[in-house]
Formats: C-alpha cells, sequence, structure tokens
C-alpha cells in the first residue's frame, strides 16, 4: 500500500465520487505508474469506514480464503471489498458470483483487463490532473500558488501526471518550474529516474523493444510503429490529442532520448563504455574480433554481447543460468568455487536437484555466452580452472557494478588528492551507472545481500557528492544530490539539516521550516521519536 498522505492527491475526491458512482460489481481502477490509484483505494476504505474491507493480495489470490473473506464481509455489511494489490483473472470473475448485490469489489491494475471479465473501468485519461488541481498540489508542496497561466504550462509540460509533477516540484519548488517544459522536467533526476526505472525499465523487454520504435502519435492501420501502440493501448498510456491519439509529453521525451543513447542495431539503450575489466587479447589471430560482454546488474537485468556483427542479447533464458553469470560478475575476480555457486543459486535444494541441475545450468550458461561463434577460433568466455569457476579475463567484460564501485573509489582518490571538480564527475559518472537496486526483480538472499552493499555505497555516494557541491558552491547540485539520498533514505536526519542549510543560505526560511517540518512528520509516523537534539538545535539556528 502507498504510504502517500491523501491530501497530497487533490484528485481523490473527484475520483472517489466517480467509483462510489459505479454499479458493476468489479471495479477496475485503470492507472499508469504514479497516477495514485493505490491512494485512492487508501482513501476509499479511509471514508467509508466500517463498510469498506481491505483484502491483502494473499488472500485475493486463494479462492478458498477469498471465499471466506467474503462471507465474512458479508455478515458485518460490509459493502466495499478493496484488493490491496492486482488480483489474478480466475479469482474475478470467481469474487463476482460470490459477491451480494450491492457489494462491489475494487482494484488497482496497470493494465486493462480482457473483455471477457464484465467490470466497469476507470481509465487512466481520469486519474490524471486538471489545471485547478496541479495548482492546489503546487500549493501543498511549495506553500505558493502559482500564477494560472504557470499553472497551466505545468499541467500542459506533465500532462497532469501526479507523480513525475510532485517529484519535480519537491525537487525545484513552484517558482523554479515556471515556463518549464517536457524536456527541462527530465533533466530533474527524480524524474528522470521515475520514468526509467518505474515505468520503462519495469516492462518486458520485448515491449520496450516496440515502444523504442513507436511514433508520438497514434499510426495509421497497417502503418510503422503499430505493434508499438499495441503496448500503449494495453497501458493506456495515451491521451486524446486534436486529430489523434498522442503520447503523455513526458515519456514522448523520455523515449526520444531513450533512441538518441541506443547503439546502431541495438534495440535496448547500450550501458556506457567505460573501460573493460580485461583488454582483448594482443595481437593473435582473434585481435580486433573478439566479443565484448555488457552486464547491466544494477536495476532491471541486462546481459548483452557486442562483436564485429553488432550487439544482441545473450539467451539467458533460466533464471538459475543468469543468476550464476551475475554471481561470477559481481565477485572479487569475477569467480567463485562450485559451494559458493550451490549455496546462492540452490540454497534449499537436496543434494540430488542440486547434482541434476547444476552442471546443466553451466553448460546452459556457456553456451549462450558462446553464441553467435559460428567456429571462430575464440577463447571461451567461462573457464574453470584450479576448482574455480570464472569468466575469462582474456575476453573484454564491461560490468556496470564494477565500474560504478571503480568510480565511487576514483572519486574518493581525487578528492583526498584535492581534486574536487575531477572528483565530482567521477561520482556523477558513478551516479549514472546506479540505474536501481541490484538485479531488480530477484530477491535470493545472495542478491538482498549485494544489493545492501550497493545501496550504501550509492547512498554514501550521494551524500559526499552532496557535501562536495556545497564546497564547490554549487547548490543546485547538492541539492539534487541531497534529496536522492532522501528519496532512499527518508530518516537521513543529517541530509534533512544539510538540505536545510542550503535553503537558509537562499533566504528561504520558509522552506527551512517546511523540511523541518517534513521530517518531524516522518520520524514521528515511522519511529514515533522527535529530530535528534543537535537536529532541532541546528534548525533553530538556521531560522535565527
Amino acid at each position: 500500500m502507498s504510504s502517500e498522505p491523501y491530501h497530497l492527491f487533490p484528485q481523490v475526491e473527484r475520483l472517489l465520487r466517480g467509483i462510489e458512482s459505479r454499479e458493476s460489481p468489479l471495479v477496475q481502477l485503470w492507472g499508469w505508474p504514479g497516477s495514485g490509484g493505490m491512494a485512492v483505494l487508501e482513501a476509499l476504505l479511509a471514508r467509508q469506514g466500517r463498510r469498506a474491507l481491505g483484502l491483502p493480495l494473499a488472500t485475493v489470490g486463494d479462492e478458498a480464503a477469498l471465499r471466506e473473506a467474503l462471507e465474512a464481509a458479508r455478515d458485518v455489511g460490509v459493502r466495499w471489498l478493496v484488493a490491496l494489490g492486482e488480483p489474478p483473472a480466475a479469482r474475478l470473475a470467481t469474487a463476482e458470483r460470490w459477491l451480494l448485490p450491492g457489494q462491489r469489489l475494487v482494484f488497482a491494475a496497470a493494465r486493462r483487463w480482457p473483455a471477457a471479465i464484465p467490470l466497469d473501468v476507470v481509465p487512466p485519461q481520469e486519474l490524471l490532473l486538471e489545471p485547478a488541481e496541479v495548482s492546489s498540489l503546487c500549493l501543498l508542496l511549495t506553500g505558493e500558488e502559482p500564477s494560472p497561466p504557470a499553472a497551466h504550462t505545468l499541467w500542459e509540460a506533465t500532462d497532469g501526471w501526479h507523480r513525475p509533477l510532485r517529484l519535480a516540484l519537491e525537487a525545484a519548488g513552484g517558482p523554479g518550474l515556471e515556463g518549464v517544459g517536457p524536456d527541462a522536467l527530465l533533466d530533474l533526476p527524480a524524474v528522470r529516474l521515475f520514468l526509467r526505472q518505474e515505468l520503462l525499465e519495469a516492462l518486458p523487454q520485448k515491449e520496450r523493444d516496440l515502444l523504442l520504435d513507436a511514433p508520438e502519435e497514434r499510426p495509421d492501420a497497417g502503418g510503422a510503429g503499430e505493434e508499438g501502440w499495441r503496448v500503449i493501448d494495453a497501458l493506456g498510456l495515451w491521451l486524446e490529442g486534436p486529430e489523434r491519439d498522442r503520447l503523455p509529453r513526458l515519456f514522448a521525451a523520455l523515449l526520444a532520448r531513450e533512441r538518441r543513447r541506443r547503439r546502431p542495431r541495438s534495440a535496448l539503450p547500450a550501458l556506457p563504455r567505460p573501460p573493460a575489466v580485461a583488454a582483448s587479447a594482443g595481437d593473435g589471430p582473434a585481435a580486433g574480433r573478439l566479443p565484448v560482454y555488457i552486464l547491466g546488474l544494477l536495476g532491471s537485468p541486462l546481459a548483452r554481447q557486442r562483436d564485429e556483427e553488432g550487439e544482441r542479447d545473450l539467451d539467458c533464458r533460466l533464471r538459475r543460468s543468469f543468476q550464476v553469470l551475475a554471481y561470477l560478475a559481481s565477485s572479487p575476480g569475477l569467480q567463485a568455487g562450485r559451494e559458493e555457486l550451490v549455496e546462492a543459486v540452490w540454497p534449499t535444494e537436496g543434494e540430488r536437484t542440486i547434482e541434476r541441475n547444476f552442471h546443466p545450468t553451466l553448460s546452459h550458461l556457456r553456451r549462450a555466452l558462446e553464441g553467435g561463434r559460428k567456429g571462430k577460433d575464440l577463447p571461451a568466455p567461462l573457464l574453470f580452472r584450479g576448482g574455480f569457476y570464472r569468466l575469462n579475463s582474456d575476453v573484454s567484460w564491461q560490468v556496470d557494478v564494477i565500474d560504478f564501485s571503480r568510480l565511487v573509489e576514483e572519486g574518493k582518490e581525487r578528492e583526498r588528492r584535492g581534486e574536487l571538480e575531477a572528483a565530482a564527475d567521477s561520482w556523477q559518472r558513478a551516479w549514472k551507472l546506479y540505474r536501481g537496486p541490484f538485479l531488480q526483480g530477484y530477491y535470493e538472499a545472495w542478491v538482498t545481500a549485494r544489493r545492501e552493499s550497493f545501496q550504501r555505497l550509492y547512498l554514501e555516494l550521494l551524500r559526499e557528492l552532496g557535501d562536495l557541491y556545497v564546497r564547490l558552491q554549487k547548490p543546485g547540485e547538492a541539492l539534487d544530490a541531497y534529496r536522492t539520498v532522501l528519496m532512499e533514505d527518508p530518516l537521513n536526519e543529517r541530509v534533512h539539516l544539510a538540505v536545510m542549510r542550503l535553503y537558509a543560505e537562499q533566504g528561504r526560511r520558509d522552506l527551512v521550516r517546511r523540511q523541518y517540518d517534513k521530517l518531524c512528520a516522518i520520524l514521528l509516523d515511522e519511529l514515533g521519536v522527535p529530530p535528534m537534539p543537535d537536529t532541532t538545535q541546528g534548525y533553530h539556528q538556521l531560522m535565527e
């Protein structure tokens, strides 16, 4: 469930009236990521009180548990059943048969459910803010109400998309966004990261490919980009234009940037190309023809191979074979023993299962890495030497976690030598490599441990980069770094105080007070405690 306070969603009351007026037993709130659908469902629960019941996703997905919950709801007069997650289609049809007359089951989902399931749909466009609601959101978040022309410009740039608008307001404030367009909003790291990670990178790779080839406006039947628009229709990610449907301006601008980042013959944006982990073999017959393996392990996983014939995805369809590759690529020396791999990838399996699967998994990975060689005399990318499986150092490996860690250390060394601008450049490049949590979508124990380690390093990097920008007298860049820390670690009082100092240097005591009040509210809500005495003392000194 969302932790957003209801009052930060000005469209909630309007949407609740729309939901409550529906007559079908099943109601879908169909919205884009960040349009506030879950907050609306929370508000529905709060508003209906005892007449509403929240159903955890585990309950909705289990037929017996769902039926038991619905029967219990009948006994206490519950009229509104709210699914706290996206339910399976099979359960929806079942639930409709068990609902009493007058009862409603409401749920939020990112894709339109099949027409075979009769339900009322609140379409994505209804969740978008109207111009007046944009003004209300500006007032709530910045304490200043924009002029009607400024609010209208913000509404046009965002199409009323709640989350990007809110992130932009928190990052730049109301007055700082007057007259901005979609490209300027994408320059704000928080907005750009949200659109990339929570929208584009969350989609299957095939759909991302199609979207990157889709035009901004709906093509004619049979025209170029029609397949991409089928994906857009499934997501509801379009708006009605004066002549034909179009993409949201922010999303269209993001796709345009991603296209510019792509390499020829590559359907996905390629990772930056820092120095490879190991250089190609020098003067042998294969010199200049050795493949380069590109592994993106931060954020949505990416595994590609580039050679003289172009760049393509590695065929790592088996989840465990990719885990072995990721484990080796993120281990010291790009190597690991059999026991380490078994403990990481088969932690709960019996010995017979491991024996049956270990070598086939390694064979699948070897074939994936060697794909496209066509009999060429090239070094094997995966080796077994001295009891260790390792990625061959005679082949070039570009691994984002290695380059990320290297750039962080490079920045620290440059800072120690007093090369502050150079240190900031290294840390900025490291920041750009961090596309999201390590191996997003994987939840094994070894993944969680490394994910936490890289996240700590990432937050430390941003804090130090913010401090460095303060020393370089670049307050705007420092605020960007600090705010990104607070998105991941909202309880960090040291960073809250650093943000307050920057606001105080700008003469914005109102923003100092608002930042302190926000910190107090977060600490009270999460931990039930006030800020530390040093933080409170620092706040009062700034207000003086």
